[in-house]
């Protein structure tokens, strides 16, 4: 006779919901007071030397909505490629997820950052014209 595993179907997730949204939501809460703590030092040092705190607010020229969603294209790209590694088993499923999402996201960063930079410096040469 031979036994056979039970196969338990909630034990066979990554995690449940709990396990992930308490360590995670504890992480984020430290790393939000940290780094109030942080920037309120800075701004109250500036002060108390006689310097203006205005110098630490960013220019309006960000271009914030380029670098999200250059990002969360990437994650979903690569998030699709995953899907499809996990579905012909050419790597595992949690492997997959984690490496594609990341490569495809650090991918969509590193581009923002160069249409970010030619984007600046056509500004400086427009300015210099003028």
């Amino acid at each position: 006779m031979s036994r056979e595993p039970i196969i338990n179907p909630q034990k066979n997730t990554v995690m449940n919901n709990a396990e992930f949204l308490i360590p995670l939501s504890f992480f984020a809460m430290i790393l939000g007071i940290v780094y109030l703590s942080y920037r309120k030092k800075e701004r109250m040092a500036l002060i108390q030397s006689g310097r203006d705190a205005s110098i630490l607010d960013q220019d309006g020229r960000c271009y914030s909505s380029l670098k999200w969603g250059l990002l969360l294209f990437g994650v979903g790209l690569g998030l699709l490629i995953a899907e499809f590694m996990a579905k012909y088993d050419v790597m595992s499923a949690e492997a997959a997820y984690f490496s594609m999402a990341s490569i495809f996201g650090g991918m969509a960063l590193i581009i923002d950052f160069f249409i970010e930079k030619h984007r600046k410096e056509s500004e400086a040469e427009a300015e210099k014209k003028d």
